[in-house]
């Protein structure tokens, strides 16, 4: 063999060798490391997140059923027997913006069966809004609208009232329809002797629920424990009645919490006071879910009686002053105890006064009770939560209901907002600019405007300045010499937006 061709031989059977070893570590590698790639379905980083921020296009809005007594059974003589009286009902329906369709129908009634829906004038602007109105005498109303798209100025504000001149109900109640929420908070009035306090939670969804209930008294500090247990379950499209009188009983004040374990609920609280035989007012308490620094209550006027309540998670100093036309006037000053409602007793408002407005160091939740006397010792009183500016904001007044706009600036400088009234149609029938000076507040006469045709008012408030709500009265309440005082407040228009994040991660598919 040549020299030559011993020297090929070797050259090969050195590859020879490389390759083996190349392919056995090869081998060694893959079955200690399987990289990403080798994945049909895998992304090309180990981890990935993609965030997406969602705006609601469907909105579902709870109006409650006219007021009535607990006990409708009778028992003894008919002349001390518990009576609803000529109670009637009216309810105002109104979505704003962008909206595609909108109806109402019975809580737990098919969508396909809703007997109104509302419209607006084809003729009318783009800004005009849709409206209907109808009584909730026969049950609880549940208001659909879907939206074309979701921004700030689109939504759904209506509101119910119900009234009497005879029987146990005299005077006038009223309240704005809630938005169904997995977790909401009420302030409500005491439960002591002649007080009934029915809390009712409904579920408008498909799916039954579990909601558990907490309270906070006026007592001591910390969550009461309720005599009739804390946990409801509320089937679908069904409403449950827990009686906070008899859960938690002699109490100047409650701080209610109703948490649903599985579905949004809507929760509101009827409250009856008797005196005797004496009819002493009835109103609903509606969510309030504001805690903060700073807070307004509007709707006030010259002779009304003012019971505040404050709640605070944490010890707070609290200032509570008066406001009218000129701005403040400190009526109040008090530290507060963390966990516990505080009642604190403003006496009758002043002249001129039209609301107040509170400071405290440490956020709180705030409402009002409003008392009014009327002829043959009868009374009414309407119960108001305490709230802070929003952007734009809106309010359906019922129909046969006379109202009044009460407006405060809190801020420390003037301010210009723009309030818009609609009529019965849903079309504009007035725009103006309201100046108010810092810290004073304002009334606004809607009889006063299109010859009290209004269905419907709006606040736009670019610098978030202003605190509003109605007042609302009826004339044959009015006729009849009592009082008949409720208050209904503003429904925030903000586009309701959630950050939804999504996770990618290769541990999943293999």
């Amino acid at each position: 063999m040549s020299k030559h061709s011993r020297s090929k031989t070797v050259w090969r059977m050195v590859l020879a060798v490389v390759s083996v070893l190349v392919i056995v570590a090869l081998v060694a590698v893959a079955a200690v490391y399987r990289p990403t790639w080798i994945h049909a379905d895998s992304p090309m980083t180990q981890r990935s997140s993609v965030s997406r921020t969602v705006s609601p296009r469907q909105l579902e809005t709870y109006c409650p059923a006219r007021m009535t007594i607990a006990d409708t059974d009778a028992y003894g003589d008919s002349e001390y027997q518990a009576s609803n009286g000529n109670i009637a009902s009216s309810v105002r329906y109104t979505a704003f913006g962008a909206v595609f369709h909108s109806s109402v129908g019975f809580l737990g009634a098919d969508e396909t069966t809703s007997a109104l829906v509302l419209t607006k004038d084809d003729e009318g602007a783009d800004d005009d809004v849709f409206i209907a109105s109808g009584t909730v005498n026969d049950g609880s109303q549940l208001q659909n609208t879907r939206l074309l798209s979701a921004s700030d100025g689109t939504g759904a504000a209506s509101s119910m009232m119900s009234w009497a001149t005879d029987g146990d109900l005299k005077g006038v109640s009223a309240a704005s329809c809630v938005t169904p929420a997995l977790k909401q908070s009420l302030m409500v009035s005491g439960t002591k002797t002649g007080i009934t306090q029915q809390l009712v939670v409904a579920n408008p969804s498909a799916k039954a629920t579990s909601v558990n209930i907490k309270v906070w008294g006026s007592d001591k500090a910390g969550a009461l424990a309720l005599s009739t247990g804390s946990t409801l379950t509320v089937g679908a499209g069904k409403e449950s009645i827990l009686n906070l009188a008899a859960a938690a009983s002699e109490q100047d004040a409650l701080y209610v919490t109703v948490s649903s374990a599985d579905t949004p609920v809507a929760a509101v609280v009827r409250t009856i006071t008797m005196d005797g035989l004496t009819s002493k007012g009835s109103d609903y308490a509606v969510p309030n879910n504001v805690s903060a620094k700073t807070l307004a209550i509007n709707g006030l006027s010259e002779g009304d009686d003012v019971n505040l309540y404050v709640y605070p998670s944490q010890q707070a100093d609290v200032t509570v002053s008066w406001t009218d036309g000129a701005g403040t006037k400190n009526t109040n000053q008090q530290t507060l105890e963390a966990n516990r409602v505080s009642v604190i007793d403003l006496g009758s408002v002043p002249k001129s006064a039209t609301g107040l407005t509170i400071s405290a160091t440490e956020p709180v939740t705030a409402a009002a009770k409003v008392t009014n006397d009327g002829d043959g010792d009868q009374a009414d009183f309407a119960l108001v939560n305490a709230s802070v500016p929003m952007n734009v904001s809106a309010i359906a007044v019922p129909d046969h209901a006379t109202a009044q706009v009460s407006v405060t600036n809190t801020s420390d400088d003037d301010r210009t907002a723009t309030l818009t009234s609609y009529n019965g149609d849903g079309d504009i029938v007035e725009q103006s600019d309201l100046t108010i000076r810092a810290g004073a507040s304002t009334t606004i006469e809607l009889a006063d405007i299109n010859d009290g045709d209004v269905a419907a008012v709006s606040l736009a408030d670019p610098d978030q300045s202003m605190v509003w709500n109605i007042r609302v009265s009826q004339k044959d309440v009015s006729d009849a010499k009592l009082a008949g005082v409720s208050i209904i407040g503003a429904t925030d228009l903000k586009e309701a937006r959630e950050q939804v994040w999504s996770n990618q991660n290769m541990t999943i598919v293999r």
